[in-house]
């Protein structure tokens, strides 16, 4: 068994418009599980990385029963030296298990480009004013989805 280490970062979730158009067309069921998915690894004391299935080159691979996968990325521990938030941003629902290599490759493009411009964010401010210009959700959020 491995050791997790347990977080007091708040935790938010970040969709692409492709993610959430991805999302609002599966049925309801499999947004359900989604949503409960996402709302447990807000809910965690351990940290975002620990529900990472697998990586595949810079994408976190995060599994919701046998089929759903979340292409995402997991950044833990920003602002550097002030670390209060961690981040789920989410580029992809992959509902059938498919793992397409076209898209891997841009959404791996995506994920890297993502964690450099969120690893730069400096202040607590910084962070927060990023978090209001892309929606970024939080466990409240998530809940409301799911009682909608």
């Amino acid at each position: 068994m491995s050791y997790v280490p347990l977080s007091d970062d708040e935790t938010r979730v970040i969709f692409t418009s492709e993610a959430r158009s991805n999302l609002a067309g599966l049925e309801g069921s499999e947004q359900q599980a989604i949503l409960k998915k996402i709302l447990s690894v807000l809910q965690s004391e351990s940290p975002p990385s620990s529900f990472v299935r697998e990586e595949i080159q810079n994408l976190d691979i995060i599994a919701i029963g046998s089929q759903i996968r979340l292409y995402s990325k997991v950044v833990e521990r920003i602002p550097r030296g002030n670390a209060e938030f961690d981040i789920l941003y989410i580029f992809y629902i992959d509902d059938d298990h498919d793992y397409e290599q076209r898209a891997l490759a841009t959404y791996s493009y995506e994920a890297q480009a993502k964690m450099e411009s969120l690893t730069s964010l400096e202040t607590v401010f910084d962070v927060q004013e990023y978090f209001e210009e892309m929606n970024a959700l939080d466990e409240g959020d998530i809940r409301d989805l799911l009682d909608a």
